[in-house]
């Protein structure tokens, strides 16, 4: 009796519908913690700036100079204070001293949003254990599918939250001798965020290639890897495999989590400048070990001696073929005289 296939209703399929379901809410409030803190980090630096830095410098700095010179030093800051502050745009001393004190408070909010990404995330690797072991160890037979299958979904999930959630934060910093520590500028990457800027800079080309290598082709091997597993024609399956390992040369998720990786070595190397790695790139750095992980499994299993796979039954018609003539003869020799 033949094996029925897979179909829609199959546990393979249920299991993972509720998987999705469950991990739905987590991934987005991973996602969403993960934008607050980013939002926090941008107001960080955008409070600490040159013009209030400058503020306070410029206050220590006359009364440096009228300390030693008590009869030129006030004219000197009369004359000279108001020029400088119109030309940097410093605000008044008490303003940008309490402009700057509430960054412990936005560093305290960022820890807290941090921490919070970090409750969710946590739950949500634990949930995508326990439904990769539940399903592995659901059956004996076919135990490779239940290798493939979960991997294949919880790849998605991943790659979802590595796309949309923050990848890396540059900002750069000057270091003057006797300025305190400001930025001056800063910027917040993240793979949609990349690919929104290319459209909206009119670099079609580059932004329609990113979307297309980037995002599109992983989708589509995560689709095509749930086909290969549930269709229900063996020649299917190993044709879906063959075109699963073509169109995996062409995908650049790894070659996008080699250039962060690049990026942040390169910028690190300047003492002006300073890079952390945030939870979308470590999302997405997973995802692509786990894709390879899976592509390499279905390409083992489908693609290691596809012309056994494909006719067996014509092995089997031969075999016959050979053994009946001798049968026939064998009765026919029984029925002659000697």
């Amino acid at each position: 009796m033949k094996k029925r296939a897979h179909t829609i209703g199959s546990p393979h399929l249920w299991m993972a519908f509720v998987y999705l379901l469950l991990a739905a809410y987590p991934a987005y409030q991973t996602i969403l913690h993960t934008n607050f803190e980013i939002k926090y980090l941008e107001k960080i630096n955008d409070l600490n700036n040159l013009q209030n830095n400058g503020a306070i410098k410029e206050d220590s700095f006359w009364k440096e100079i009228i300390s030693k010179h008590h009869f030129l030093g006030p004219i000197i800051k009369q004359f000279f204070a108001p020029t400088l502050d119109h030309q940097f745009h410093i605000p008044p001393l008490k303003v940008a001293q309490a402009t700057l004190d509430t960054i412990p408070d936005l560093n305290q909010q960022q820890a807290d949003e941090a921490a919070a990404a970090r409750c969710w995330w946590g739950p949500l690797l634990a949930l995508s254990l326990a439904y990769f072991t539940f399903t592995f160890f659901k059956r004996s037979e076919a135990r490779l599918d239940h290798l493939i299958f979960p991997l294949a979904i919880i790849s998605f999930v991943l790659l979802v939250i590595g796309i949309l959630a923050p990848a890396m934060v540059i900002d750069v910093s000057p270091k003057t001798s006797g300025f305190p520590r400001f930025i001056l500028d800063y910027q917040v990457r993240s793979i949609f965020g990349v690919i929104s800027e290319l459209y909206a800079s009119s670099y079609w080309i580059v932004a329609v290639c990113l979307t297309f290598f980037s995002i599109l082709i992983p989708i589509f091997k995560g689709v095509l890897t749930v086909f290969a597993l549930e269709a229900g024609s063996l020649s299917k399956k190993i044709k879906i495999a063959k075109f699963l390992h073509s169109v995996s040369k062409w995908s650049m998720a790894d070659v996008f989590v080699a250039s962060i990786l690049l990026s942040n070595f390169a910028v690190k190397s300047n003492q002006n400048t300073h890079a952390d790695l945030f939870l979308g790139f470590y999302f997405f750095l997973s995802y692509c070990l786990l894709s390879m992980v899976t592509t390499t499994l279905l390409q083992n299993k489908y693609q290691s001696d596809p012309a056994k796979a494909d006719r067996p039954h014509e092995k089997l018609s031969k075999t016959k073929k050979a053994l009946a003539p001798a049968g026939r003869k064998t009765v026919k020799n029984k029925g002659r005289p000697s």
